[in-house]
């Protein structure tokens, strides 16, 4: 037996598709490890002989990145990682809407099957008192007839009613662990009061702080407006330091040299390399940054667009949805009970027929089914205006 909170709750310790998701955002923080890395240094050994003379070169270098290009390029990655993390929690935020669509469906179809089986049993009854009647001559034949054929149509119904709660179940069981038995799943309702819808600006403001593809590619730009100062960085040269010693079999008379075990002599190598910007000048990603720019900022005016019919469409959907589901239980399902007691009433004062009874009951039925679908409705475009604009819904 599960409500709502408690499913969630599921979903975030025991299921493995939120690890799953979540995991992207691991796979994006090794790019920020890439970047921010230093360069290997390298050690080189040369050995040069001619005439007779034999010189050796033992060197290390370094190259220094310490035009600020790494740091800015480590931003960058950075930003990219924020800009993946957003959308990963969309997915997260997507995966428990999806969750909370399957639960108001599991209990949607738990309440078709209760109202069909309650109207089954009734007509079971009602079979029952004409079988009785019918064999003390109280009642014709063909009423009990007609009543154990409605019988068969609700038992039809209860059947694809049966089907559709085991698949919403199975759809159910598929957001929680492997094992669970979707079979023992028992949607439990906790009815509240539905709370005032917010006003469309206020639920476009809070679209615009929530939803994680705005403000992914609000990151998205600044990672490349980042990107666009590293490959400015570029055109100014990073040092490589060399150090190091060589040696040579030479004879050396002058003053102040080391001289070798063999004759000859040793001293210190240093040297500074830096490559020129000549040719490559940085073009193709200061080229690759403008455009990775120009499209967050597209991305973010076209979903603003978008926004504003999309949560205009599903706030009046909510409001159309909550007006039509109450006005039928005021109306219609309320009624339904007193249509059923009325034409009992008649039935056995022999003013109406058994079509007249069966109407009543098949009547008061469906109203009370097609209420379940309503509900449902109501629910749906909840969840789906909560996904769309981040408002939370209290459970």
């Amino acid at each position: 037996m599960l409500t709502e909170s408690e499913a969630l709750a599921r979903l975030a310790t025991n299921s493995p598709r939120v690890p799953a998701i979540r995991a992207l955002v691991d796979i994006a923080r090794v790019d920020v490890l890439a970047a921010g890395r230093w360069p290997n240094p390298r050690v080189n050994w040369d050995r040069q002989s001619v005439a007779g003379v034999t010189e050796h070169y033992l060197t290390v270098s370094q190259p220094l990145p310490i035009t600020g290009r790494r740091r800015l390029d480590v931003q960058a990655v950075s930003a990219l990682v924020s800009a993946s993390s957003s959308r990963v929690e969309d997915e997260v935020r997507r995966l428990r809407a999806d969750l909370r669509l399957a639960f108001a469906e599991l209990l949607a179809a738990q309440a078709r099957e209760r109202e069909l089986t309650a109207a089954r049993d009734r007509l079971r009854e009602l079979s029952g008192v004409l079988a009785k009647r019918e064999g003390e001559g109280d009642a014709a034949g063909f009423d009990r007839l007609r009543a154990e054929r409605e019988v068969l149509d609700v038992e039809a119904d209860l059947v694809v009613a049966a089907t559709e709660r085991a698949r919403a179940q199975g759809t159910l069981a598929g957001f929680f662990a492997a094992g669970t038995d979707p079979s023992q799943i028992l949607a439990v309702d906790r009815p509240a009061s539905a709370p005032a819808v917010p006003a469309l600006d206020a639920l476009l403001e809070q679209a615009e702080s929530t939803r994680g593809d705005l403000v992914a590619y609000r990151h998205e730009l600044e990672a490349a407006r980042l990107a666009a100062r590293a490959a400015g960085r570029s055109l100014v040269p990073e040092p490589e330091i060399v150090v190091g010693t060589k040696s040579s079999t030479a004879s050396s008379g002058g003053v102040g040299s080391a001289l070798t075990m063999s004759g000859g002599a040793s001293g210190p190598v240093v040297a500074v390399h830096a490559t020129i910007p000549l040719f490559d000048r940085a073009r193709p990603e200061r080229a690759l940054a403008a455009a990775q720019a120009a499209r967050a900022e597209a991305g973010v005016a076209s979903l603003r667009a978008v926004l504003r019919g999309q949560v205009a469409a599903l706030r009046d959907a909510v409001l159309q949805r909550r007006a039509g589901a109450d006005r039928y239980r005021a109306e219609a399902v309320q009624s339904a009970a007193q249509i059923e007691r009325i034409a009992q009433v008649a039935y056995d004062a022999g003013e109406r027929g058994i079509l007249e009874l069966l109407d009543a009951y098949r009547l008061g039925a469906s109203a009370r089914v097609r209420q379940t679908t309503l509900d449902l409705g109501v629910r749906q475009a909840e969840i789906e205006i909560e996904f769309a604009t981040g408002w939370e819904i209290p459970l």
